[in-house]
């Protein structure tokens, strides 16, 4: 089982490089500025936790739907 993660853990270190250059073309090459970016990453990091919620409250419901004694 620890054998197989250790193929993906290589691909999420890969992924993770890839998006910090990304990040970092982004500020140093293509002109945006770190107050940007900041207030980007806010939004990204707002709108995931409104989608957590919004999970959240469907999956609450979908249990008491599941749960109720009919």
């Amino acid at each position: 089982m620890l054998k197989r993660l250790g193929r993906y853990r290589r691909l999420g270190g890969a992924s993770f490089l890839s998006c910090g250059c990304f990040i970092a073309l982004a500020v140093y090459g293509w002109g945006v500025s770190w107050n940007q970016l900041l207030g980007y990453m806010a939004v990204a990091a707002v709108l995931l936790l409104l989608l957590l919620a919004v999970a959240a409250v469907l999956g609450w419901l979908l249990h008491k739907f599941n749960c109720r004694n009919d």
